[in-house]
């Protein structure tokens, strides 16, 4: 009874083993047809996103140099982008047009104020900090950095009225030419 049942397994073995054969056959052939159909699709692909391309940029381009017609020289539609920034340039050349003439010195030092805050709160923070991490019972530290603040900016202020000082001689002297 063992000889025909491994009699009949050896025959089921066989036609799966010429199923496998002609499969592996078949294949390589369909492998590289498939491959075939795969390349020439992508090559479709990249002509028709290379043609979608170019016809953009001819869209957004219409050409490379300017016509000869000055009426076809059309300037680009104003966008809330190109308005906004045309604004604030504007406004910055006013500014700087008034600082320039003097008419607005006092807005230059106004800032001086914040600054002597923020040198002094930045110094009695960064010394109390150090005064507690190095523990000195006198605050040495905060007292050093809060005046070194102020002195830094106070040197500031002077540098900044002696500019202003040179710069309005030489307009005087300018004027007197």
């Amino acid at each position: 009874m063992n000889d025909k049942s491994d009699k009949n397994q050896n025959e089921n073995y066989k036609p799966q083993d010429n199923l496998n054969n002609n499969f592996d056959d078949n294949s390589s052939e369909q492998f590289s047809k498939l491959e075939d159909k795969f390349y020439k699709q992508m090559e479709e692909a990249e002509d028709k996103l290379d043609k979608k391309f170019e016809e953009q940029l001819k869209k957004n381009f219409k050409s490379d140099t300017l016509s000869q017609n000055p009426m076809e020289n059309k300037k680009p539609e104003p966008t809330f982008k190109n308005a906004y920034t045309d604004k604030l340039n504007v406004a910055s050349q006013k500014r700087e047009k008034a600082l320039k003439q003097g008419t607005n010195k006092y807005i230059k030092y106004s800032s001086i104020g914040m600054e002597m805050i923020g040198s002094v709160l930045l110094g009695g923070f960064g010394g109390n900090w150090l005064d507690k991490k190095f523990e000195f019972s006198f605050p040495l530290f905060t007292i050093t950095l809060i005046l070194l603040g102020l002195a830094a900016t106070f040197t500031h202020l002077i540098m900044q009225l002696n500019a202003d000082r040179k710069a309005e001689e030489e307009q005087a002297k300018k004027a007197k030419n």
